[in-house]
């Protein structure tokens, strides 16, 4: 697990998750605004990523573009759950390594909260699988529960007095229940 701490390799593998999520949006999606908007989120990602700023942005972008691309393969190319599920566990438990590295929480939590954010994900995947709205539209939920996460760890484990968990929780309540309400059931 050290070599995820080198610089070089941090922002490498950072690098080929942002041009995975990208290249798979544009392989994937139809719609040719979405893809020049993702296109454009991820060269502004590849500029934070190499000047290490705005981490909750990158984890994020990559959790939503990640998520496209892995319910695609589900979807359209009919790769095999077990493949998807670890799938999940690595590309998010790599993402919750990468903030907890700008965040900064204590010692002995990181293992416990690393596969608990790992584990979380992977059952909302699974969970919104029988959902019957757009992958877009789940692939935000699972950033949305990302941001939530993050904002766990940064105002509890972290102990950052600036920001209160309520205002993370309101917020994902708000963005999940605004996209329930928009999406377009039956796809």
């Amino acid at each position: 697990m050290a070599f995820l701490y080198n610089k070089l390799t941090r922002r490498l593998l950072l690098s080929l998750i942002i041009a995975w999520g990208i290249v798979s949006f544009w392989v994937i999606s139809q719609a040719t605004f979405a893809r020049v908007l993702i296109t454009i989120l991820g060269v502004f990602s590849f500029v934070f990523v190499w000047l290490e700023i705005a981490p909750i942005f990158l984890l994020i972008f990559s959790s939503f573009s990640i998520s496209y691309a892995l319910y695609g393969f589900l979807f359209q190319y009919n790769l095999p759950n077990w493949l998807i599920m670890i799938s999940i566990l690595i590309i998010f438990g790599y993402l919750f390594v990468y903030t907890e590295q700008k965040i900064g929480i204590l010692g002995n939590k990181r293992l416990v909260y690393l596969v608990l954010f790992s584990l979380i994900v992977l059952e909302v995947f699974l969970t919104l699988n029988y959902f019957l709205i757009s992958p877009i539209s789940k692939s935000l939920i699972i950033a949305t529960i990302s941001y939530l996460f993050v904002g766990f760890c940064y105002t509890v484990l972290a102990k950052h007095t600036d920001n209160k968990l309520s205002a993370y929780i309101y917020l994902a309540i708000a963005i999940v229940t605004l996209i329930f309400c928009t999406s377009i059931w039956g796809v």
